[in-house]
């Protein structure tokens, strides 16, 4: 993958260095102004597992051993770390997570300036805003954004990589790629189309030597420090006699009829405009030989061949096609504005670049027009920066206040919604700290796994409101009064606690 590129280096000027931090500054200052998310309730049920997972490990419970998860590590470590900073909060996780999402706009921004110029990377910006749900998961405490953001700075080391022949950046790279796939697995795909880009770039360079230990040389430097660091820091976290427990459930997931879900092409649905300016820029990048995006392209076809024969497949994995897609795209209106910006005869409007330019660019206006209302919807109630209060549904307000009443005298709850818990600031029995479809659906959380946690842990509140389990209802009719229903909540308190109330 020799481009002409290759002979200079990653940055030529401090305008390169800076200009992508700036874009993912002015990133995170719009979504922090405009987006609101800090009077949300709750976004998604995943945010509050990783909530609780995270409050569990703060308060000292071991993840695995004792805390029950089907995720890797790392975010919940890390999650753990801000709220022995800042307290049971929900915001400071969000931010967090906003943070991550500003990483994934500058190694964007970063590898387009590299590999496309200036006016791509500016243009990543507002395209990555238009994606459908970005700005929603960008604040949601969720571990798929933080996962495609390491990986973005991984594929971001193997370009600077190409152009400096530095072994530290594949070693960077890797290490980057490590630490996306101990966030969430689902980015282990691309490290295939790492190596092979690495082989096939040192292969081309060194063309007519023959094969030797040099071709394979940097693809297994690059190798090496991925494994080593998933290897080391995954079983640091993990220990071996847990692995299965981050595997299993999503291996046997794909053969389990009761999770549903949709397909990878309805998620797509709402990106087809997006996509579509990716495809133009792909035509467009390959007519002018820019190799290097057959990084993004790679990861984007690969993502989806898989997923079209995964299920479930949730929103979120969405991302894993739209965001290497608008690198391309972005790539194409960038180089299409500097080349309209060159034409010097009516001649060149005939070329074949300049038309593939202009369509890029004619494509992004149209992209634009078609996103902006609903992006516009999104931000129409700007959020307030202090003296905020939750805005929710009359019945889930109602819940929250119910439940408040009795925190004093609560030290567990026992819940399929943790937002709920985690904002009164009590912990779920850690054994049932992922209480999730998936995990219902596959068998890794049984009746008999619910009914020994509310043995042991004997909480005083008890919250359901997605799933109907028959034996613990069965439990609750004998130890536990219903002290709320509304909408779809369903609020119980053991009877001493009730008695002690009254």
């Amino acid at each position: 993958m020799k481009t002409q590129l290759t002979n200079k280096t990653a940055w030529n000027s401090w305008g390169d260095l800076l200009l992508p931090i700036l874009l993912a500054l002015l990133f995170f200052a719009f979504t922090f102004a405009y987006y609101p998310f800090r009077e949300k309730l709750q976004f998604d049920s995943d945010e509050g597992l990783n909530l609780m997972r995270s409050m569990l490990v703060a308060l000292g419970y071991p993840l695995y051993q004792e805390i029950s998860s089907d995720q890797p590590p790392l975010f919940n470590q890390l999650l753990a770390i801000v709220f022995r900073v800042t307290g049971f909060e929900v915001n400071p996780a969000r931010v967090l997570v906003l943070l991550f999402s500003a990483l994934l706009v500058w190694a964007g921004s970063q590898f387009l300036q590299i590999t496309s110029g200036r006016l791509a990377a500016i243009f990543f910006l507002p395209l990555v805003i238009m994606v459908p749900e970005f700005l929603r998961l960008s604040t949601s405490v969720m571990i798929g954004v933080p996962s495609i953001a390491f990986a973005a700075v991984a594929m971001l080391f193997v370009v600077v990589w190409h152009q400096t022949r530095h072994s530290l950046w594949l070693a960077l790279s890797g290490l980057a790629l490590a630490l996306s796939v101990l966030v969430k697995l689902f980015t282990g795909f691309i490290a295939p189309i790492f190596v092979l880009g690495i082989t096939l770039s040192t292969y081309l360079e060194g063309r007519g030597q023959g094969v030797s230990w040099k071709i394979f040389r940097p693809a297994v430097v690059w190798s090496l420090s991925f494994v080593s660091l998933a290897i080391l820091l995954g079983f640091a976290l993990v220990g071996t006699e847990n692995i299965a427990a981050i595997t299993s459930t999503h291996l046997a997931a794909p053969v389990t009829e009761d999770l549903g879900g949709y397909s990878m092409n309805m998620h797509l649905k709402s990106a087809v405009p997006l996509l579509l300016l990716g495809l133009l820029g792909t035509v467009f990048s390959l007519y002018r030989r820019n190799w290097l995006l057959f990084y993004p392209l790679g990861w984007a076809a690969l993502a989806y061949v898989l997923f079209t024969f995964y299920s479930p497949v949730f929103y979120h994995h969405q991302l894993l096609i739209t965001i290497p897609m608008i690198m391309v795209a972005a790539a194409g209106v960038g180089k299409g504005i500097l080349l309209l910006s060159r034409l010097r005869s009516p001649s060149d409007l005939i070329r074949v670049q300049t038309l593939l330019g202009a369509g890029a660019v004619i494509g992004f206006i149209l992209v634009s027009i078609h996103y902006w209302p609903t992006l516009d919807r999104e931000l129409m109630n700007r959020p307030r920066l202090t003296d905020f209060s939750l805005r929710a549904t009359s019945g889930k307000l109602r819940v929250i206040r119910t439940m408040d009443e009795y925190v004093d005298q609560t030290h567990w709850i026992m819940t399929d919604m943790p937002m709920y818990a985690f904002r009164l600031g009590r912990p779920v029995p850690p054994s049932v700290a992922t209480f999730s479809s998936k995990r219902l659906a596959t068998g890794s959380l049984t009746e008999e796994d619910i009914l020994a946690a509310m043995r042991d842990y004997q909480p005083e509140q008890v919250l359901m409101a997605r799933f109907h389990i028959p034996a613990l209802e069965a439990y609750l009719q004998k130890h536990y009064t219903l002290i709320l229903d509304v909408e779809f909540f369903r609020l119980f308190l053991r009877n001493d606690i009730q008695t002690i109330a009254e």
